[in-house]
């Protein structure tokens, strides 16, 4: 199977885990005889060493800069759009792929998906978040004509440019969502009723966490929050429930800043007294075993609705507790008092009353770690390449022998 990848970013240049399950799906296409070509923006970030990568080309324009969203004048709209095309065009033209795996598309042309339909080749949309509800806004050129007085010109400006001006519903296209959250979420507002459809779920890299084997651990007081250091991750209510818990207690928070939001925490506990509690740093994926198993608990405080979220899953997997704000996606697969503590989000009174029962309760510990060790099991990178690998091979052929199996819930297994 040959296969074109179009993302908005990919490792070494990566934000987030889609863009890492991304790279790790396709590593193992490759390792199991696939051609797989990755087409990616140009965007390279700072402190990131590139590695030689024959089969990514970075030649994409998108209205991302510096964690900002940038709206262009109109001529360099223009001048995007029309190079995004042409570069997709040219791209598709020279590889003659099998199938165009479709992964993530926020803040990229939107109008891409619009070529894409006229491409006879069967595509795999690999949904991980809900870009297909937000893109638009994000899309320069698009949310340059939404609206409804702006909406009659841009018809005019579609028809006399060739570039579309709305988001296309993708047609002879499978979708594979990252959750049953995010399928319904984007059925919602898109109305988008695809032919072929299937709930992957996410997964974590066997070789980065390796399941532990549970055993008895005491209690340090150590409390560890993981992820993209940005208001929605909600690291503001850990650094406000540790007024409420006893001095010993410290928190680690791990993560990229998104540019302020760690001064932002540091201030905050300073004002609370605790600054002294707080420490701040950054770690490679590989690295991030050392840092959940030198931890007795971890704090999962998103503030928003996560498609899925796969940080409780690296929590797990190395056998440390979790206190969990299950929102979105995360749903589907925290269970409360079976493999995590579940808290409401934006509570940071009922997020130190959860690690004040951990604390207190070393068989309470011993239990959700049993338990989450068991989720762990189930939600590895390898499963979701063999889902993906048997979707994109049942698309390329039209599925000539019918749709592969689906996954079951995540509740479910």
């Amino acid at each position: 199977m040959r296969a074109l990848v179009l993302s908005s970013l990919y490792p070494p240049h990566a934000l987030g885990g889609y863009e890492m399950s991304c790279q790790d799906v396709m590593t193992r296409f490759e390792a199991r005889g696939h051609e797989v070509v990755v087409l990616t923006t140009d965007t390279r970030l700072p402190d990131v060493v590139d590695v030689e990568q024959p089969n990514v080309r970075r030649a994409l324009k998108w209205y991302w800069a510096d964690h900002q969203i940038v709206q262009p004048r109109v001529r360099e709209l223009l001048e995007i759009e029309r190079h995004n095309r042409m570069t997709l065009a040219r791209t598709l033209e020279e590889m003659k792929p099998d199938v165009v795996s479709v992964w993530s598309m926020g803040a990229m042309s939107l109008g891409l998906i619009d070529l894409l339909n006229r491409y006879a080749k069967p595509k795999v949309y690999v949904v991980c978040d809900e870009w297909p509800v937000y893109g638009p806004r994000l899309d320069g050129w698009i949310a340059t004509f939404s609206g409804r007085r702006r909406r009659a010109l841009g018809k005019m400006i579609g028809v006399r440019t060739g570039l579309p001006t709305t988001m296309a519903e993708p047609r002879n296209a499978t979708m594979c969502w990252l959750s049953n959250y995010v399928r319904d979420r984007v059925a919602a507002a898109t109305g988008w009723t695809p032919e072929h459809q299937t709930v992957t779920y996410s997964g974590i890299d066997p070789a980065d966490f390796p399941l532990v084997t549970a055993a008895e651990r005491s209690w340090a007081g150590r409390l560890v929050a993981v992820g993209r250091v940005e208001p929605r991750k909600g690291f503001t209510d850990a650094v406000q429930a540790l007024p409420a818990l006893p001095d010993d207690v410290t928190l680690q928070i791990v993560g990229p800043d998104d540019g302020q939001h760690r001064q932002e925490l540091a201030d905050l506990a300073r004002q609370l007294g605790v600054r002294a509690r707080v420490s701040f740093s950054t770690s490679p994926r590989n690295e991030l075993r050392k840092v959940y198993e030198g931890a007795d608990a971890l704090l999962f405080t998103s503030a928003w609705d996560e498609p899925f979220g796969l940080v409780p899953v690296e929590a797990m997997a190395c056998g440390v507790p979790v206190v969990a704000a299950a929102t979105g996606g995360a749903r589907e697969y925290l269970v409360d008092e079976t493999n995590c503590l579940v808290v409401p989000p934006r509570d940071p009174a009922a997020l130190a009353d959860a690690v004040r029962r951990l604390a207190g309760h070393p068989a309470l510990r011993a239990h959700l770690v049993t338990g989450g060790l068991a989720t762990a099991a189930e939600f590895s990178v390898d499963r979701l390449a063999d889902v993906l690998e048997q979707w994109h091979l049942a698309a390329a052929t039209g599925y000539a022998s019918g749709e592969p199996p689906h996954r079951a819930s995540a509740r479910s297994t």
